[in-house]
């Protein structure tokens, strides 16, 4: 469905928290699926690490760190990290890692941190605003909100596609494994909407880097190279794309964000 008003994407009904939760306590039970995903996920931080570096005893919140890879990369920059994650599981992996991980919000006052991330969490959020002024509450006045998630204008040209090409089956089955559609779909529109609505302020918005190979489905050699070929092609593209428009379109199959609270 479309908001009429907003013009947000989103699944109806909606994915409930509790189904996300479950769902994500039962991959992490999986640690050889864990170790695939996270292993494969590590090239996207760097969109985060080049453009916000942290000054003495600066406090970063990762909502949503999973079992905390993200969490010990900022540790190692200079970072004094914190990580909420919805399942247990995953706070309980992160904090046999040494790191300070949990479950919910209790205890986190306002302006408690200089930089909060959200890497692939907005997507599955019932209620985006309500936790984007969250986030906007526990940010110190100049810190620094990053986002990444799915982009709309990507996920749904490729499903498009794959219906147009049902005919070639083996080119409608490569467009049927490059989208994914979650409970919520953000255009850089709806994203930079969001964010604004929360209070935040100087928002832009780019093409994110690619996870290496295929982070989600075992395949062969040959077949994690062809897809890894296929995603490092597509972000070229979309880069050459966004150059030339200035970054008003953005055709990458995610989004990145980052916006600051006033000082």
């Amino acid at each position: 469905m479309r908001c009429g008003a907003c013009a947000l994407v989103y699944s109806d009904p909606p994915q409930r928290t509790e189904v996300v939760r479950s769902e994500y306590d039962s991959v992490y039970e999986r640690g050889a699926v864990v170790a695939r995903m996270e292993g494969r996920r590590l090239a996207v931080f760097g969109d985060f690490f080049e453009r916000v570096r942290p000054e003495a005893g600066a406090r970063l919140l990762d909502v949503g760190c999973g079992t905390g890879d993200f969490l010990a990369l900022a540790r190692a920059r200079g970072w004094q990290p914190t990580g909420i994650d919805l399942s247990a599981r995953a706070a309980a992996l992160a904090r046999e890692r040494g790191l300070d991980a949990r479950t919910d919000w209790e205890g986190l006052s306002a302006g408690d941190f200089d930089a909060v991330t959200l890497w692939n969490v907005v997507e599955f959020l019932e209620r985006p605003i309500e936790t984007l002024r969250d986030v906007h509450r526990v940010l110190a006045p100049g810190g620094h909100v990053f986002i990444r998630t799915p982009n709309e204008r990507f996920q749904l040209a490729a499903y498009h596609w794959r219906r147009r090409l049902a005919w070639c089956r083996p080119l409608a089955r490569l467009l049927g494994n490059a989208y994914y559609f979650q409970p919520v779909l953000w255009s850089s529109t709806t994203l930079a909407t969001a964010l604004a609505r929360a209070g935040f302020v100087e928002v832009r918005l780019w093409n994110s880097r690619p996870s290496a190979g295929d982070p989600y489905r075992v395949r062969s050699r040959p077949g994690e190279a062809a897809v890894d070929a296929a995603k490092r092609l597509v972000h070229a593209c979309a880069r050459g794309t966004g150059a030339a428009t200035h970054g008003r379109v953005l055709v990458g199959s995610s989004l990145s964000a980052l916006a600051c609270k006033a000082a």
